[in-house]
């Protein structure tokens, strides 16, 4: 099982976004077992699954045309101090691991989540703020990451866009973290109303559900790269994908 924790101190980066994407179409998709744990007090999946979710699943299950699973993964809200408990116990059950954490990361809760994570992957963004944010950031996963080598422990960090715009900016700051020797991801997602519309029940890889948001044909390349990139990246068995 890899786990993958998803987390910037700064709020409104996607975060979300990008958990919803990566889970529903490695587990719609690539046929890994995905396991999302919402950490996060905001409860911003939870509610995104009750909400914008759940009552179409109700009626198609009221009417008989609903086909199980109902979800292409499972969704589970865990307060941080037991993130690792509930992970000890379903740790045959899943492939794949997403947690979603709070923005601020100076307790010890937060600081116990990251380091016994696989892969902590940081969405960054060009605003001074985000960029700021995002910067001592990564500078407290380069120390995890130090402890974790010395330990023989599993574990990297990645910055990824989330929200590109293709902004000078931008690119100022993929050129400042590389010269910082902060890794990034080179698969990106596009600011794009798209992936406003979040579902935990659809993939973007699905052409139903990219037709119904309004997506063109160039959403299914740029997901399908990133979960490319991730799975080479994070080291994932390729056994499952189909």
């Amino acid at each position: 099982m890899k786990i993958i924790c998803v987390a910037n101190q700064k709020g409104g980066i996607g975060k979300s976004t990008l958990i919803t994407v990566l889970a529903g179409a490695l587990a719609a998709d690539y046929s890994y077992r995905v396991l999302v744990v919402d950490a996060d007090s905001q409860q911003t999946l939870a509610g995104v699954r009750l909400t914008n979710d759940q009552p179409s699943v109700d009626l198609e299950r009221e009417a008989g045309t609903l086909a199980e699973p109902a979800f292409p993964y499972a969704l589970e809200s865990v307060g941080m101090g037991q993130v690792y408990d509930r992970l000890d116990e379903v740790s045959d059950d899943y492939d794949v691991v997403f947690i979603d954490v709070p923005g601020r990361s100076d307790d010890t809760a937060m600081i116990d989540v990251l380091s016994g994570a696989n892969v902590v992957l940081v969405p960054v963004g060009a605003s001074d703020a985000e960029r700021l944010a995002t910067i001592s950031f990564m500078q407290l996963l380069q120390e995890i990451s130090r402890l974790s080598r010395e330990q023989g422990l599993d574990f990297q960090f990645f910055g990824v866009h989330s929200h590109r715009t293709n902004l000078k900016e931008e690119k100022d700051m993929d050129e400042f973290t590389d010269a910082l020797g902060l890794p990034r991801l080179q698969a990106s997602l596009r600011q794009l109303g798209c992936y406003k519309r979040l579902s935990t029940r659809y993939s973007y890889l699905n052409p139903a559900y990219r037709r119904a948001v309004g997506a063109d044909a160039s959403v299914e390349a740029e997901v399908r790269a990133l979960c490319d990139e991730l799975i080479a990246r994070a080291g994932l068995t390729t056994e499952l994908v189909s």
